[in-house]
């Protein structure tokens, strides 16, 4: 009977449904065997990490704890956030699972993010040693290290190529990435910047852009909405609202850079790219205002904030203000403005052209599909740009834009207007945000662990030729 209702809510798409079966399920202990696998996946894309740990740890206890098992947990526990403790089941597993190669892989890739940079080298050239066709792992060793000053661990990168161009595109992909960082660091401005195009070309492969759902969505997010509307949203919200910091923006934009800084203060537990709003405006119905007013005439304003609530409780337990900074959060402003009112709102800038080169020389984990190609990125930050004259419009002061070459020019200035815009007193070190020792998941894991400086204001300089056909299509 569990199992029917479980199947019947999946099938419904009901995520109110699908979180309630799956709690009846770990509660009534239904012998689930090795489908908790898949119903701990299913609970983690409802964002209920609790239930989705709880599965998986049903899933080991069925396999007996096998390794294997506990190998895939600790996928599971990154994927939810938990790194430390992934981190932790990796290395209590024998490095031979699933083979000496992956499981290295495995432990530097865990170690990368948790600051733990000299383990996360030494087990990533294991993997280039063992394995120089693994493309994946020669791409977070290029993040470690500056092959300028180690020609010999750059000529075995080169070399590796050979190893690599037989196997999977992703593979391939990866490794042309951590190509093309070997080669800026070697000053080599037109290899690199044809590595970085054949990563492109292979990850566009896997996943298209598609200009006019990208379109439709940005009109969507501001569809109907209107200073007044909000407002009157806002004014009927009685729930407590601010716990969460909203950082959005432009990838590459100096996002983590907001989050390393804020998460730097003692009122600021944590923070991540937590993609609950997505989830949320399924729930809504869309994220256009009609649908917005449609929502909360059924349900009222309270259960988005208390959902929203349980969501960063679950996330994140204990005390402490949250920063999110998900990706396309501009998609998704109207509903955090309107149903969280208390809490704040922050988007980066930077320049187009060295945002554009940042983005296009990224291997984004979760796909970012309009970065792998030049024209299909300035239709992107065009909409992007678009989006943020609307939401400035509409949010006034309540939104904080903050340019990122100011910010770097000028650090004491520009994070005390952030602290004030967030109602968080001013602290020492807040201003040293490279000292922060958290969990950093996103492709500026290393850029955030320095002082704050201005080098890569300009950087896309040495690389203007290559990038014409960005500058042909951004009309500005």
């Amino acid at each position: 009977m569990l199992v029917d209702r479980f199947q019947r809510a999946l099938e419904r798409r009901d995520r109110a449904a699908i979180v309630e079966s799956i709690g009846e399920l770990l509660a009534q202990k239904v012998p689930m065997g090795p489908q908790w696998h898949q119903i701990a996946h299913i609970a983690a894309e409802q964002g209920e990490v609790a239930l989705s740990r709880e599965a998986m740890e049903c899933f080991v206890e069925a396999s007996g704890g096998h390794p294997q098992a506990r190998y895939q947990q600790a996928g599971l526990l990154a994927r939810c956030g938990g790194f430390r403790q992934a981190y932790a089941v990796i290395c209590a597993l024998p490095e031979d699972l699933p083979d000496p190669a992956a499981n290295a892989y495995s432990r530097g890739a865990a170690a990368l993010p948790l600051g733990h940079l000299d383990e996360a080298r030494l087990q990533l050239e294991r993997v280039t040693c063992l394995r120089p066709d693994i493309g994946q792992a020669w791409l977070p060793l290029s993040t470690l290290v500056d092959f300028a000053e180690e020609p010999e661990l750059a000529e075995r990168m080169i070399a590796a190529g050979r190893a690599v161009e037989n196997g999977a595109p992703a593979a391939r992909a990866a490794y042309s990435y951590a190509l093309g960082k070997a080669y800026v660091d070697l000053g080599e401005h037109a290899l690199a910047f044809a590595a970085f195009a054949q990563g492109a070309k292979l990850k566009k492969t896997e996943q298209a852009y598609d200009r006019e759902r990208d379109r439709a969505g940005a009109l969507d997010a501001v569809s109907g909405y209107d200073a007044k509307g909000i407002d009157a949203l806002a004014c009927e919200q009685r729930e407590p609202t601010g716990r969460s910091i909203f950082v959005t923006g432009l990838p590459r934009s100096g996002t983590t850079l907001v989050e390393q800084i804020l998460t730097s203060h003692s009122a600021v537990s944590d923070g991540a790219e937590i993609n609950r709003l997505r989830i949320l405006s399924r729930d809504v119905g869309g994220t256009a205002y009609p649908a917005l007013v449609a929502y909360v005439a059924k349900n009222g304003v309270a259960p988005a904030a208390r959902l929203w609530a349980h969501w960063m409780n679950d996330r994140f337990p204990g005390p402490g203000r949250i920063v999110d900074k998900s990706m396309d959060t501009s998609r998704f402003l109207g509903l955090a403005a309107a149903l969280l009112p208390e809490a704040p709102l922050i988007w980066m800038t930077r320049d187009p052209l060295d945002c554009a080169w940042s983005c296009f020389r990224t291997h984004f984990l979760a796909g970012v599909p309009w970065s792998y190609d030049l024209e299909d990125i300035a239709v992107h930050f065009q909409l992007e740009e678009q989006l943020l004259d609307r939401w400035q419009e509409i949010l006034g002061e309540r939104l904080l834009v903050v340019p990122y070459e100011a910010m770097v020019a000028d650090p004491p200035s520009w994070i005390g207007r952030i602290m004030a815009h967030c109602g968080l007193t001013e602290e020492p070190q807040v201003f040293a945000p490279h000292e922060n020792p958290r969990t950093v998941t996103t492709s500026s894991v290393m850029q955030v662990r320095k002082p704050i400086n201005r080098k890569p204001v300009g950087s896309a300089e040495p690389y203007r030729e290559y990038l014409e056909p960005f500058l042909k299509a951004y009309p500005h």
